[in-house]
């Protein structure tokens, strides 16, 4: 494309195809070329093995009929209206009572040691297996039949969530573990409101497997459902702290009405969860934020340390929480609280009398935080009872003297060294609650073209704080902090130009925020399904409003608009955009 860019009804600049949900540059296809982008389906070779043909299913495995028997007892009346891909579901009458009878289409659907451990299970949280075997070759299991069906759909109070429903599901969980039973697919249509709809039961055990020695690792991830599974699922562990990460993905949703990760394909939820924490909505009360972060803490390493609060809940955390005990939060503890203890130290008007709140209260007032170190009062302080924080203290002042013109660096460091579970970035006089606020803010002002914070951003990025925090502060998120790292080196070696810089600016906050929208003007994207239905929306109403966007989006050098190339990037779309660009070239 060169010179003036021409746009046609067939979409010659610039063709987004919606069925495929990527992103199509084609320089200069022809009419038919167009169509078959649009109309047809194409099959990716990358993944065109994820659908194997099993020869053990059956097209129709057992397709039963009113008046079939099962089990010489459970006769059909007629089939139950839910989808579920692994079997076929009917309502069954035996001894005036009914029945949900599941068969599944595959001759080994179901674990046998999980069905032993399950019929030994009598719980009023999770669903009886009456009756399990054979039908015509296949396995079926004979349920309770839940006439008000399942939580998926509907929205609760956070009121009714803690009083009724988390508690329910954390009894229903501690029994499962108990027995040895890890479900692995806990999620809103795997729970059941019983009939006095109020109380729930658990469903659906087809994918769980028996622990052994406190954990199970699997071959497979056949039948995860990616939006509820835990990043260590996604490297083929399941654990107990496994189930309860889905526990906080479901209660995400039966308050809000969605997941936190709608619109995400497995890969990005994957490469989501191992390094970012849970993004919250402002109007979610506290408490119910701070249920849903502790229970889907992405950190397992202290999994087995029962007195390190920097872990995932499970039972115990979570019974605490529904009684509403205080407990210090995943993160937001040291290895032992105890010990962040010290005598009172004044600042600001302000007695301080905990590490914690110290550093808080020093990172929070910069200025006058950094006189209290390089005026020897943080040494001095220490000397007496914690030596080896008197010793960042002296090795900071020491290199203050050195290198004078790196005084705010030798402080911010000091702050994670004597602190390093502080919680939030702070850098001068601005402050965030976690690199998540940071980049939502980033994308606002950009989307805003607020310029007012362009410099900070280029601070950031040159004295390398953000990787820096995330090794300091956080738990090890190896993938960020790679690719955060990649843009920090760009930044600093980079030819510098303005459009360079706001696409660093725009990677990092894709990056920090999780979030996976364009905007333009008062128009939202968060997929490119809803920009290709815009931009036929446009091309349909007004073919000059629909050039116009086109030559915004692209211009007559090729160039794409910087906030949408960073945003197809952030979705995944870069292999799309290199063959793009070798195809012009």
């Amino acid at each position: 494309m060169s010179g003036k860019t021409e746009v046609n009804p067939g979409l010659n600049a610039t063709v987004i195809n919606s069925n495929l949900d990527e992103t199509v540059f084609n320089s200069n296809p022809d009419e038919a070329e167009i169509n078959s982008h649009i109309n047809a389906t194409e099959i990716n070779s990358s993944i065109q093995q994820s659908t194997i043909i099993n020869p053990n299913i059956a097209a129709a495995a057992c397709k039963l009929s009113p008046g079939n028997v099962i089990a010489g007892k459970y006769e059909v009346t007629e089939p139950l209206g839910v989808s579920t891909g692994e079997a076929d579901l009917y309502i069954c009458k035996y001894g005036g009572q009914e029945y949900v009878a599941k068969i599944y289409r595959r001759q080994r659907a179901v674990k046998q040691e999980v069905l032993t451990a399950l019929k030994s299970i009598d719980s009023p949280y999770i669903a009886s297996l009456y009756e399990t075997g054979e039908y015509n070759g296949f396995p079926f299991v004979v349920l309770p039949y839940y006439k008000n069906g399942s939580l998926q759909g509907r929205k609760f109070t956070f009121a009714e969530l803690k009083n009724t429903i988390i508690p329910c599901v954390n009894e229903a969980l501690r029994v499962l573990h108990e027995n040895g039973i890890i479900h692995k697919d806990l999620k809103p249509s795997n729970i059941m409101m019983q009939d006095d709809n109020k109380s729930i039961a658990i469903i659906d055990f087809g994918i769980s497997s028996v622990v052994e020695e406190g954990n199970t690792v699997l071959v497979t991830k056949t039948g995860m459902t990616p939006e509820y599974s835990a990043p260590e699922t996604f490297r083929n562990l399941f654990l107990e702290e496994s189930d309860y990460y889905s526990f906080g993905i479901t209660v995400y949703e039966l308050f809000c009405g969605n997941t936190p990760y709608k619109n995400m394909d497995a890969e990005e939820i994957a490469q989501f969860t191992a390094v970012q924490r849970i993004p919250l909505p402002k109007d979610m009360p506290r408490e119910l934020q701070e249920f849903i972060s502790a229970v889907t803490y992405f950190d397992i390493t202290n999994r087995n340390k029962k007195d390190n609060p920097n872990r995932r809940w499970t039972y115990m955390e979570v019974s605490r929480w529904c009684k509403g005990k205080k407990q210090i939060l995943p993160g937001e503890g040291g290895d032992n609280a105890a010990e962040q203890a010290i005598p009172a130290y004044p600042f600001m008007g302000r007695k301080y009398k905990d590490i914690p709140s110290l550093v808080t209260a020093l990172a929070g007032s910069w200025e006058e935080g950094k006189k209290q170190l390089y005026r020897g009062l943080l040494s001095a302080f220490f000397k007496n009872f914690n030596p080896e924080i008197a010793g960042y203290c002296m090795d900071a002042e020491e290199e203050m003297v050195q290198d004078g013109e790196k005084e705010d660096i030798i402080f911010w460091n000091l702050l994670y060294q004597i602190y390093p579970g502080l919680s939030g970035f702070y850098w001068k006089e601005q402050s965030y609650g976690s690199l998540q606020d940071l980049g939502n803010d980033m994308l606002e002002r950009l989307w805003k073209k607020d310029k007012s914070n362009y410099s900070y951003w280029n601070d950031l990025l040159n004295n390398k704080l953000l990787s820096g925090y995330l090794a300091k502060a956080a738990s090890p998120n190896d993938s960020l902090t790679a690719a955060v790292s990649a843009v920090e080196a760009s930044h600093r070696t980079g030819k510098k130009n303005q459009r360079d810089r706001l696409m660093n600016d725009y990677t990092v906050a894709y990056l920090l925020s999780g979030r996976r929208v364009f905007r333009d003007g008062d128009m939202q994207f968060e997929n490119v399904t809803e920009l290709a239905a815009y931009m036929s929306g446009l091309f349909e109403a007004s073919y000059r409003e629909f050039e116009n966007f086109c030559h915004k989006m692209i211009d007559n050098r090729d160039v794409l608009d910087v906030q949408l190339e960073a945003w197809l990037i952030a979705l995944g779309k870069r292999g799309e955009l290199e063959a793009w660009r070798r195809q012009l070239s």
